[in-house]
């Protein structure tokens, strides 16, 4: 999987009552099934949850609750329950299709009851990856501002940007039917609740976590 393409498996509600789900099996077939256009796979994923376990070790952020808001095919459980194996995953996904298929809670990022969905209102670590971008301005604010809530320990957070269109991802194998924001938009919103600590990990300001300087994005 080239290192620049981004996670295209989210949230775009349909625009009308009947509408056909965007997120169905055909679209989830082509960008995670199939070799040739696929984002990504449980290897990759399992990558990048390597690199986030190490790094909250570094910063001595125990993780004893995940919750993962967009959880897809569930690769991020698979890598959790190896990296975090005393830890309590919680999985949430938007798309109809995948949540009869593999048994997830259905709900949006944007109204999720997380209590209702959960039984817990905080969590150590929050995934969102590839989500926000398919919100618009208004949603995506409300949706941050709900990581800011459950999130008492780390976030990991990505989003398609602007410039990641322009220059660093794959277009064959990039969703960009989507709200493509400036990086600076997202920085504004998450420094509200969070420390950017680089590589997409997010330090709740509830921790107290300390970052020297050049440590912080």
């Amino acid at each position: 999987m080239p290192r620049a393409a981004s996670q295209p498996n989210r949230r775009r509600a349909p625009s009308r009552p009947g509408a056909a789900e965007p997120f169905d099996a055909d679209y989830y077939r082509r960008f995670y099934g199939d070799p040739q256009t696929r984002v990504s796979d449980a290897a990759a994923v399992r990558k990048l949850a390597t690199f986030v376990a190490s790094y909250l070790r570094y910063l001595e952020l125990p993780v004893r609750t995940i919750l993962d808001v967009g959880c897809g095919m569930g690769h991020w459980r698979t890598a959790a329950a190896e990296l975090w194996p005393r830890a309590r995953w919680f999985g949430v996904e938007y798309s109809v299709h995948l949540c009869e298929r593999f048994g997830w809670t259905q709900g949006s990022i944007v109204d999720l009851d997380v209590r209702a969905a959960t039984g817990r209102t905080g969590f150590d670590l929050v995934v969102c990856q590839g989500v926000l971008q398919y919100l618009d301005d208004a949603a995506a604010a409300k949706a941050i501002g709900n990581l800011g809530r459950w999130c008492t320990g780390a976030l990991y957070l990505e989003a398609l940007t602007a410039a990641d269109w322009r220059v660093n991802c794959d277009r064959t194998r990039t969703d960009g039917a989507v709200h493509l924001r400036r990086g600076a938009w997202y920085r504004t919103r998450l420094q509200r609740h969070f420390r950017s600590c680089g590589g997409g990990v997010f330090a709740s300001r509830r921790t107290g976590v300390t970052l020297f300087e050049l440590e912080g994005a």
